[in-house]
């Protein structure tokens, strides 16, 4: 803390705190990685970390800058990230917290969302949804049933409004959807502040999640199947 506190040169440091040299590594690795993470994250930000880290090409980058326009323009000073950005690159699909309409069959339509960003190793097949009341239109208790890649899964619903997801239901049948095959798998992003949003699946590997963390400064939950 030496030269952050008195502003004085690296050299001019006293010799009880050893040569100056020793310390002014590690002090300059911490802030390169400090000034990384506060540089201004905008769509073109985070257009160059995506494609960088080998989520997307150059081409898928270009597509979505030119497609957004003058609305990354207006994202120049964003002062947080925001994972739900993400998702205009295809890296990713959200679960929504607020109203669906019909929430069991926005189910089939989310979990085909998120098939589409494996490019293929992933499809989702003879969905259902078994209400614990089928007689009643507005229950949104029940257990949604697909198969993945041919394979039988089954997930209880315990969100009584058909209005609105499980959440937890939903990522949870999105992280099984991660293929097997790959060292890509759906993570949740973790949510800044107190209020809830809409939960961001993001399919990547260990090490892009590593480099999200470390250019764009997004965190991931643990999977709920580890929970």
């Amino acid at each position: 803390m030496w030269k952050f506190r008195t502003g004085s040169a690296w050299r001019d440091v006293p010799e009880r705190y050893g040569p100056w040299a020793t310390l002014h590594t590690p002090a300059a690795g911490w802030q390169d990685a400090h000034m990384a993470n506060t540089q201004p994250i905008t769509y073109v930000r985070i257009a160059e970390v995506l494609t960088d880290l080998g989520m997307i090409t150059k081409e898928k980058a270009q597509s979505v800058l030119d497609e957004a326009g003058d609305f990354v323009a207006s994202l120049d000073r964003l002062g947080r990230v925001r994972g739900d950005a993400l998702e205009s690159f295809d890296v990713a699909v959200s679960i929504h917290s607020e109203d669906v309409d019909f929430a069991d069959e926005h189910y089939e339509w989310l979990l085909n969302e998120a098939a589409a960003l494996t490019g293929g190793k992933v499809s989702i097949s003879n969905y259902r949804f078994e209400k614990d009341n089928p007689d009643d239109e507005d229950c949104g208790l029940g257990t949604m049933h697909f198969e993945c890649n041919g394979k039988p899964l089954s997930f209880g619903i315990e969100q009584e409004s058909n209005d609105y997801l499980d959440m937890g239901a939903a990522q949870q049948a999105i992280e099984a959807l991660s293929p097997h095959d790959d060292p890509r798998e759906f993570r949740c992003v973790e949510q800044e502040g107190s209020e809830l949003d809409d939960d961001i699946m993001v399919l990547a590997t260990t090490e892009q999640r590593e480099g999200l963390l470390q250019h764009l400064g997004i965190t991931f939950e643990p999977p709920l199947r580890q929970c």
